[in-house]
């Protein structure tokens, strides 16, 4: 599986290039970690933001680490136990950036690449006198290291790493090396193996394809539907009619927007003032709610 998921992530940045470059809008489109969406109902952003990367170099550095762990682990640990490691890892480390870093965006395998030298390091721990201890001891520079970076650096997000070794030295002391001998740990071990499948299929379809996914749309539409809809009511409070097309052509980029549409288009056909208010106030709220869900993104975005 070490193959594959080297794919994914090249999949991924493949798909950030074409789409639009390594912007903070198009990164959380793809599915970036963001916590203020994966509160609003996007679990998904967990798992998806581990096959993200910010740039070339991000994703060089991070495919070789885990090509050199990755091929350490699958060949002793085998590749349904490296997958599970790296799935589990990647959420655990995602999971406690959102809890930590809750409104930084955040990509990149680092935390499932961690959990892996996490598995190594403990594997050493718990067999001593092997070839795996050696090995494990010797993952401690790459982890001290690299969690020193970490800390000295404020761009990087180190609880990403410290959630991703913890998980994978959790599971260091839970799973055998090779092939497991008693058969109950065979099958919990390939019912695991499947579920994390499942899960990274359920996650992706739901989070990308049409009629599944309930996700948020790009910054870049809610940002167009406010200076749209805030150039109509200067149009008004300036004593002019706005035109039927420019209420029909807006983009309603959520629920609360298209309320929005709906009151300005009951404007035009009624002209009544106190429709007007509704609109002003529908606005007024929605984009209060906006600002507080991509605080300091939104204003970014707009300064361009």
């Amino acid at each position: 599986m070490l193959y594959p998921v080297i794919v994914f992530n090249l999949v991924f940045f493949v798909a950030t290039v074409a789409s639009g470059g390594f912007t903070l809008s198009n990164l959380l489109r793809l599915g970036a970690k963001y916590g203020p969406l994966i509160a609003s109902g996007e679990w998904q952003r967990l798992l998806i933001c581990i096959f993200l990367h910010g740039n070339i170099w991000h994703l060089f550095f991070n495919t070789y680490a885990l090509f050199q762990l990755g091929r350490l682990v699958e060949g002793i640990y085998g590749y349904r136990k490296f997958f599970m490691v790296y799935v589990l890892s990647g959420l655990s480390g995602s999971f406690l950036s959102y809890l930590v870093n809750f409104r930084q965006i955040g990509v990149g395998a680092s935390g499932a690449i961690f959990g892996l030298a996490g598995l190594l390091f403990a594997g050493g721990l718990k067999y001593r006198n092997t070839s795996l201890h050696r090995l494990g001891m010797g993952i401690l520079p790459f982890i001290f290291i690299n969690l020193l970076i970490g800390f000295t650096f404020p761009a990087i997000d180190n609880a990403a790493h410290v959630g991703g070794l913890l998980a994978g030295m959790g599971l260091g002391w839970v799973l055998a090396p090779g092939f497991s001998v008693l058969p109950w740990k065979r099958w919990g071990e390939r019912v695991l193996y499947g579920a994390c499948i499942v899960f990274v299929a359920l996650s992706v379809a739901t989070f990308f394809l049409p009629g599944l996914s309930q996700r948020a749309v790009s910054l870049e539409s809610v940002i167009a539907f406010h200076n749209r809809v805030r150039d109509i009511l200067v149009t008004i409070e300036g004593g002019k009619v706005p035109s039927r097309y420019a209420v029909e052509s807006l983009h309603p980029p959520d629920r609360e927007a298209r309320k929005i549409k709906e009151l300005l288009r009951r404007f035009l056909e009624e002209g009544n003032g106190e429709r007007l208010e509704e609109v002003e106030e529908a606005f007024l709220r929605w984009r209060r709610d906006i600002l507080r869900k991509y605080e300091g993104i939104v204003f970014e975005r707009e300064s361009e």
